[in-house]
Protein backbone atom coordinates (compact mmCIF):
# COMPACT_ATOMS: atom_id res chain seq x y z
CA UNK A 1 0.00 0.00 0.00
CA UNK A 2 1.32 3.42 -1.29
CA UNK A 3 1.71 6.02 1.14
CA UNK A 4 0.43 9.07 -0.08
CA UNK A 5 2.56 12.32 -0.82
CA UNK A 6 2.37 14.82 2.26
CA UNK A 7 1.78 18.15 1.44
CA UNK A 8 3.92 20.98 1.90
CA UNK A 9 3.31 23.17 4.85
CA UNK A 10 3.62 26.53 2.50
CA UNK A 11 2.61 27.02 -0.91
CA UNK A 12 5.42 28.67 -2.33
CA UNK A 13 3.45 29.79 -4.89
CA UNK A 14 0.80 31.79 -2.83
CA UNK A 15 3.16 33.02 -1.09
CA UNK A 16 4.85 34.95 -3.35
CA UNK A 17 1.26 36.68 -5.07
CA UNK A 18 0.39 37.60 -1.11
CA UNK A 19 4.04 39.27 -0.83
CA UNK A 20 4.01 41.08 -4.51
CA UNK A 21 0.23 42.23 -3.09
CA UNK A 22 1.77 43.34 0.18
CA UNK A 23 4.63 45.72 -1.53
CA UNK A 24 2.20 47.06 -3.87
CA UNK A 25 -0.65 47.79 -1.35
CA UNK A 26 2.44 49.16 0.88
CA UNK A 27 4.04 51.47 -2.21
CA UNK A 28 0.15 52.81 -3.00
CA UNK A 29 -0.40 53.49 0.68
CA UNK A 30 2.99 55.40 0.51
CA UNK A 31 1.94 56.97 -2.38
CA UNK A 32 -1.54 58.64 -1.62
CA UNK A 33 -0.16 59.49 2.16
CA UNK A 34 3.13 61.08 1.22
CA UNK A 35 4.84 63.36 3.53
CA UNK A 36 7.12 65.84 2.44
CA UNK A 37 10.37 66.19 4.82
CA UNK A 38 12.32 69.74 3.93
CA UNK A 39 15.72 69.45 2.74
CA UNK A 40 16.84 71.46 6.38
CA UNK A 41 15.53 69.29 8.10
CA UNK A 42 17.22 66.15 6.56
CA UNK A 43 20.61 68.24 6.05
CA UNK A 44 21.77 71.34 7.37
CA UNK A 45 25.48 71.24 6.40
CA UNK A 46 27.06 73.93 3.80
CA UNK A 47 29.28 71.38 2.86
CA UNK A 48 26.70 68.64 1.46
CA UNK A 49 24.65 71.81 -0.02
CA UNK A 50 25.12 74.77 -1.49
CA UNK A 51 23.59 78.25 -0.63
CA UNK A 52 21.35 77.93 -3.88
CA UNK A 53 19.98 74.97 -3.20
CA UNK A 54 17.99 75.81 -0.04
CA UNK A 55 14.87 77.76 -0.96
CA UNK A 56 13.02 78.59 2.34
CA UNK A 57 9.36 79.33 2.35
CA UNK A 58 8.72 82.52 4.47
CA UNK A 59 5.95 82.44 6.94
CA UNK A 60 4.69 85.39 8.21
CA UNK A 61 1.42 87.15 9.13
CA UNK A 62 -1.33 87.40 6.87
CA UNK A 63 -1.70 90.72 7.20
CA UNK A 64 2.31 92.08 6.74
CA UNK A 65 2.86 93.51 3.64
CA UNK A 66 5.66 94.59 1.83
CA UNK A 67 5.88 98.15 0.11
CA UNK A 68 8.23 100.01 -2.03
CA UNK A 69 8.47 103.72 -1.90
CA UNK A 70 7.44 104.20 -5.40
CA UNK A 71 3.85 102.93 -4.46
CA UNK A 72 3.60 106.60 -2.59
CA UNK A 73 1.80 109.06 -3.92
CA UNK A 74 4.13 111.76 -5.37
CA UNK A 75 3.29 114.60 -3.42
CA UNK A 76 3.67 112.65 -0.11
CA UNK A 77 7.49 111.27 -0.85
CA UNK A 78 8.30 114.85 -1.91
CA UNK A 79 7.10 115.71 1.52
CA UNK A 80 9.34 113.17 2.53
CA UNK A 81 12.16 114.28 0.48
CA UNK A 82 11.93 117.78 2.25
CA UNK A 83 11.69 116.61 5.68
CA UNK A 84 14.54 114.17 5.42
CA UNK A 85 16.96 117.33 3.56
CA UNK A 86 15.35 119.19 6.40
CA UNK A 87 16.81 116.95 9.33
CA UNK A 88 19.87 116.02 7.63
CA UNK A 89 22.95 116.47 9.89
CA UNK A 90 25.93 118.15 9.38
CA UNK A 91 27.79 114.86 7.69
CA UNK A 92 29.58 115.10 4.25
CA UNK A 93 31.52 112.11 3.26
CA UNK A 94 34.21 113.62 1.77
CA UNK A 95 34.57 116.09 4.35
CA UNK A 96 33.10 119.48 2.69
CA UNK A 97 33.29 118.18 -0.84
CA UNK A 98 29.75 117.25 -2.31
CA UNK A 99 29.85 113.66 -4.08
CA UNK A 100 29.37 114.13 -7.95
CA UNK A 101 28.30 111.53 -10.33
CA UNK A 102 27.13 111.06 -13.89
CA UNK A 103 23.69 112.29 -15.03
CA UNK A 104 22.91 108.52 -16.07
CA UNK A 105 23.11 107.31 -12.51
CA UNK A 106 21.24 109.88 -10.77
CA UNK A 107 18.14 107.11 -11.04
CA UNK A 108 20.02 104.51 -9.47
CA UNK A 109 20.84 106.65 -6.73
CA UNK A 110 17.77 108.07 -5.77
CA UNK A 111 16.08 104.52 -5.73
CA UNK A 112 15.08 104.57 -2.94
CA UNK A 113 13.21 101.26 -2.37
CA UNK A 114 13.53 97.74 -2.86
CA UNK A 115 9.99 95.13 -4.70
CA UNK A 116 9.84 92.29 -2.61
CA UNK A 117 8.55 89.01 -4.06
CA UNK A 118 6.73 87.29 -1.21
CA UNK A 119 7.51 83.88 -2.99
CA UNK A 120 11.08 84.52 -3.04
CA UNK A 121 12.45 84.77 0.80
CA UNK A 122 15.80 82.97 0.77
CA UNK A 123 17.90 84.40 3.17
CA UNK A 124 20.78 84.23 1.20
CA UNK A 125 19.19 86.75 -1.88
CA UNK A 126 19.87 90.42 -1.91
CA UNK A 127 16.89 91.46 -0.37
CA UNK A 128 17.66 95.51 1.28
CA UNK A 129 14.98 97.48 3.48
CA UNK A 130 11.90 98.41 2.23
CA UNK A 131 12.42 102.33 2.91
CA UNK A 132 16.03 104.10 3.16
CA UNK A 133 14.24 106.57 4.85
CA UNK A 134 11.89 105.05 7.03
CA UNK A 135 14.15 102.29 8.16
CA UNK A 136 17.14 105.00 8.84
CA UNK A 137 15.34 108.13 10.51
CA UNK A 138 17.38 108.65 13.42
CA UNK A 139 17.90 112.34 12.96
CA UNK A 140 20.84 114.30 15.09
CA UNK A 141 19.11 115.24 17.99
CA UNK A 142 18.54 111.28 18.79
CA UNK A 143 21.94 110.46 17.88
CA UNK A 144 23.45 113.48 19.81
CA UNK A 145 22.30 111.90 23.05
CA UNK A 146 23.66 108.48 22.69
CA UNK A 147 26.80 110.44 21.89
CA UNK A 148 26.84 112.16 24.98
CA UNK A 149 26.64 109.51 26.79
CA UNK A 150 29.09 107.08 25.14
CA UNK A 151 31.90 109.37 23.72
CA UNK A 152 34.32 112.14 25.06
CA UNK A 153 34.20 115.24 25.62
CA UNK A 154 34.42 117.65 22.48
CA UNK A 155 37.96 119.40 22.13
CA UNK A 156 38.97 122.59 20.81
CA UNK A 157 41.91 121.24 18.28
CA UNK A 158 43.66 118.68 17.10
CA UNK A 159 46.28 119.15 19.57
CA UNK A 160 44.42 117.68 22.69
CA UNK A 161 43.35 115.19 20.72
CA UNK A 162 46.96 113.28 21.48
CA UNK A 163 46.37 113.51 25.33
CA UNK A 164 43.21 111.68 24.79
CA UNK A 165 45.25 109.46 22.89
CA UNK A 166 47.71 108.71 25.83
CA UNK A 167 45.12 107.80 27.84
CA UNK A 168 43.57 105.18 25.57
CA UNK A 169 40.45 106.74 25.29
CA UNK A 170 40.58 107.01 21.66
CA UNK A 171 41.93 104.40 19.05
CA UNK A 172 42.77 104.85 15.47
CA UNK A 173 40.84 103.35 13.17
CA UNK A 174 43.19 103.28 9.66
CA UNK A 175 44.69 100.06 10.28
CA UNK A 176 42.51 97.33 9.45
CA UNK A 177 41.29 94.72 7.43
CA UNK A 178 37.56 94.95 7.29
CA UNK A 179 37.18 98.38 6.09
CA UNK A 180 38.94 101.37 4.42
CA UNK A 181 39.43 104.88 5.66
CA UNK A 182 38.69 107.78 2.68
CA UNK A 183 40.86 111.18 2.64
CA UNK A 184 39.79 112.94 5.33
CA UNK A 185 39.96 116.44 5.09
CA UNK A 186 37.79 117.85 8.10
CA UNK A 187 38.06 114.80 10.49
CA UNK A 188 40.70 112.38 12.06
CA UNK A 189 40.77 108.70 12.07
CA UNK A 190 39.41 108.06 16.15
CA UNK A 191 36.75 106.86 17.47
CA UNK A 192 35.82 105.51 21.31
CA UNK A 193 36.79 101.91 21.42
CA UNK A 194 33.12 100.88 22.23
CA UNK A 195 32.44 102.34 18.79
CA UNK A 196 35.68 100.94 16.61
CA UNK A 197 34.11 97.81 17.87
CA UNK A 198 31.07 98.41 16.70
CA UNK A 199 32.40 99.80 13.09
CA UNK A 200 34.56 96.43 12.94
CA UNK A 201 31.05 94.37 13.51
CA UNK A 202 29.35 96.37 10.82
CA UNK A 203 31.85 95.53 8.00
CA UNK A 204 32.88 91.59 8.97
CA UNK A 205 29.01 91.43 8.65
CA UNK A 206 29.19 92.96 5.22
CA UNK A 207 31.95 90.91 4.08
CA UNK A 208 30.12 87.70 5.12
CA UNK A 209 26.81 88.19 4.07
CA UNK A 210 28.67 89.17 0.42
CA UNK A 211 29.82 85.75 0.35
CA UNK A 212 26.68 84.24 1.81
CA UNK A 213 25.11 85.74 -1.30
CA UNK A 214 27.49 84.92 -3.45
CA UNK A 215 28.75 88.47 -4.31
CA UNK A 216 32.23 89.46 -5.07
CA UNK A 217 33.94 90.35 -1.73
CA UNK A 218 34.43 94.61 -0.74
CA UNK A 219 35.45 96.43 1.61
CA UNK A 220 33.27 99.45 2.82
CA UNK A 221 34.82 103.30 2.65
CA UNK A 222 34.35 105.63 5.72
CA UNK A 223 34.31 108.76 4.68
CA UNK A 224 34.46 110.95 7.98
CA UNK A 225 34.89 110.37 11.51
CA UNK A 226 36.14 112.71 14.54
CA UNK A 227 36.05 116.18 14.31
CA UNK A 228 37.34 119.12 16.46
CA UNK A 229 35.59 122.25 16.97
CA UNK A 230 37.87 124.39 14.53
CA UNK A 231 37.15 121.37 12.00
CA UNK A 232 33.28 121.83 12.43
CA UNK A 233 34.25 125.92 12.13
CA UNK A 234 36.20 125.00 8.59
CA UNK A 235 33.00 122.59 7.19
CA UNK A 236 30.45 125.60 8.21
CA UNK A 237 31.80 127.53 5.74
CA UNK A 238 31.54 125.19 2.76
CA UNK A 239 28.53 123.11 4.38
CA UNK A 240 25.39 124.90 5.02
CA UNK A 241 24.09 121.88 6.48
CA UNK A 242 27.25 121.55 9.24
CA UNK A 243 25.86 121.93 12.77
CA UNK A 244 27.99 122.87 15.60
CA UNK A 245 26.49 120.49 17.92
CA UNK A 246 27.96 117.57 15.85
CA UNK A 247 28.02 113.87 16.74
CA UNK A 248 31.48 113.18 15.27
CA UNK A 249 32.77 115.61 18.33
CA UNK A 250 32.64 112.68 20.80
CA UNK A 251 34.35 109.92 18.33
CA UNK A 252 31.07 107.79 18.47
CA UNK A 253 29.99 108.11 15.06
CA UNK A 254 31.43 107.38 11.58
CA UNK A 255 29.96 108.31 8.07
CA UNK A 256 30.15 104.95 5.94
CA UNK A 257 29.17 105.68 2.02
CA UNK A 258 27.07 103.78 -0.12
CA UNK A 259 28.16 104.90 -3.34
CA UNK A 260 32.19 104.00 -3.25
CA UNK A 261 33.34 100.06 -2.29
CA UNK A 262 36.93 98.97 -2.39
CA UNK A 263 37.16 95.50 -4.19
CA UNK A 264 39.16 93.22 -1.99
CA UNK A 265 41.62 91.48 -4.45
CA UNK A 266 44.16 89.65 -1.88
CA UNK A 267 46.67 92.17 -3.02
CA UNK A 268 47.52 95.76 -2.48
CA UNK A 269 46.86 97.61 -5.12
CA UNK A 270 46.94 101.57 -4.47
CA UNK A 271 45.55 102.42 -8.47
CA UNK A 272 42.54 99.55 -8.01
CA UNK A 273 39.53 100.78 -9.48
CA UNK A 274 36.71 101.52 -7.25
CA UNK A 275 32.67 100.18 -7.27
CA UNK A 276 30.77 102.73 -7.41
CA UNK A 277 26.87 103.48 -7.26
CA UNK A 278 26.39 99.26 -6.92
CA UNK A 279 23.11 99.07 -5.87
CA UNK A 280 23.38 95.26 -4.89
CA UNK A 281 26.12 96.76 -2.17
CA UNK A 282 24.00 99.29 -0.76
CA UNK A 283 21.28 97.22 -0.11
CA UNK A 284 23.31 94.62 1.46
CA UNK A 285 24.96 97.28 3.78
CA UNK A 286 21.36 98.47 4.39
CA UNK A 287 20.51 94.87 5.85
CA UNK A 288 23.61 94.58 7.34
CA UNK A 289 22.88 98.27 9.72
CA UNK A 290 19.24 98.03 9.70
CA UNK A 291 19.89 94.43 11.56
CA UNK A 292 22.11 95.81 13.91
CA UNK A 293 20.17 98.72 14.42
CA UNK A 294 17.15 96.62 15.30
CA UNK A 295 19.26 94.55 17.91
CA UNK A 296 19.62 98.03 19.67
CA UNK A 297 23.62 98.77 18.71
CA UNK A 298 23.72 102.09 17.05
CA UNK A 299 21.59 104.49 15.44
CA UNK A 300 21.27 105.43 11.56
CA UNK A 301 20.15 108.16 9.47
CA UNK A 302 20.47 107.91 5.69
CA UNK A 303 21.48 111.04 4.25
CA UNK A 304 20.84 111.26 0.40
CA UNK A 305 22.17 114.25 0.13
CA UNK A 306 26.01 113.31 1.56
CA UNK A 307 25.29 109.71 -0.11
CA UNK A 308 25.99 107.89 3.37
CA UNK A 309 25.05 105.89 6.60
CA UNK A 310 25.64 108.09 9.30
CA UNK A 311 25.59 106.32 12.47
CA UNK A 312 26.48 106.47 16.13
CA UNK A 313 26.81 104.18 18.76
CA UNK A 314 24.37 102.92 21.31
Amino acid sequence: MTRKKQKPRYDKRKFLITFCIAVLLFAGIRHIFTIQVPLLAMNNSEDTLGNDDITEVYVGDEDEEFYSESAVPEEEEEANVETAEEESTDDNPTDGKLPTKDPAEIDIEEETSINYDSTRQNPHRVQGVYSWTECFPDINDVQLVAAQKNGITPVRSRREIKRLIKQHKLVNICHSPYYTVDELTHSMPYLVPKAQHLLNTICLNFIDSLQMKGLPVHLPMVTSVLRTAEDVSKLQKGNGNATTHSCHCYGTTVDITYNRFVPLLGYHDPNAPLLRWDMKMKQVLAEVLNDLRQQGLCYVKYERKQACFHLTVR
